[in-house]
Formats: C-alpha cells, sequence, structure tokens
C-alpha cells in the first residue's frame, strides 16, 4: 500500500522545519491544555506541521488527524477547549488544508 506524504503550503509549514525544540515546546503546551473530556486527553501523539498566522498544530494521534487551536494558557482548560477538529482520512485532512491555503 503506497503512504502519500502531506505537503504544507503557507500557512502551513511542517514542524520539522522549525528550530530543534519547538515541536516539543508545543506538545508540552498542547498536554497542558487538554481536559479530561478532550479526544486527546491522555493519547499518544505527536505534532506534525503548524499554522504560521494562528495558533493551531496539526497533530496525529493513532490514524486520526487534529487541528488543534492552543491557547497558551498553560494549564487545563474547559471541556470544549482547546478547540479541536478532528479528521479521521488524509483526504479529508488535505480539503481542509487546501480550504486554508486558499483563504490565507
Amino acid at each position: 500500500m503506497h503512504k502519500e506524504v502531506i505537503v504544507y503550503e503557507e500557512p502551513w509549514s511542517d514542524i520539522s522545519e522549525y528550530p530543534e525544540g519547538h515541536g516539543s515546546a508545543l506538545e508540552r503546551e498542547l498536554r497542558s491544555e487538554v481536559g479530561l473530556t478532550h479526544p486527546l486527553y491522555e493519547k499518544s501523539f505527536s505534532i506534525i506541521a503548524k499554522r504560521e498566522d494562528r495558533d493551531d498544530v496539526l497533530v496525529k494521534s493513532d490514524s486520526l488527524f487534529f487541528v488543534v487551536h492552543l491557547t497558551w494558557s498553560g494549564c487545563r482548560e474547559s471541556e470544549s477547549y482547546p478547540l479541536t477538529d478532528i479528521y479521521s482520512t488524509e483526504e479529508d485532512l488535505r480539503i481542509r488544508l487546501e480550504s486554508d491555503i486558499q483563504n490565507y
């Protein structure tokens, strides 16, 4: 089975394009914000991209993708925060990313 690679365009950038440690810092912030009812609570995940014009990060956990808007509060948020969109397929994610590019 062929696995496609996601190619990011502005406003998104692959997290590997940032200085070492940037992805880890974003992950720590996200872990501090997610509450008991958040879909990423106590899940293993990795941040794979960051949106330049907003505080959004693209997260992969198991077979799902999440676009999460960080609040930068440094603490656990209420039930509905941080705002998160979930994508179950790469195709659904591509549609979202293409929309972001067009509306940038």
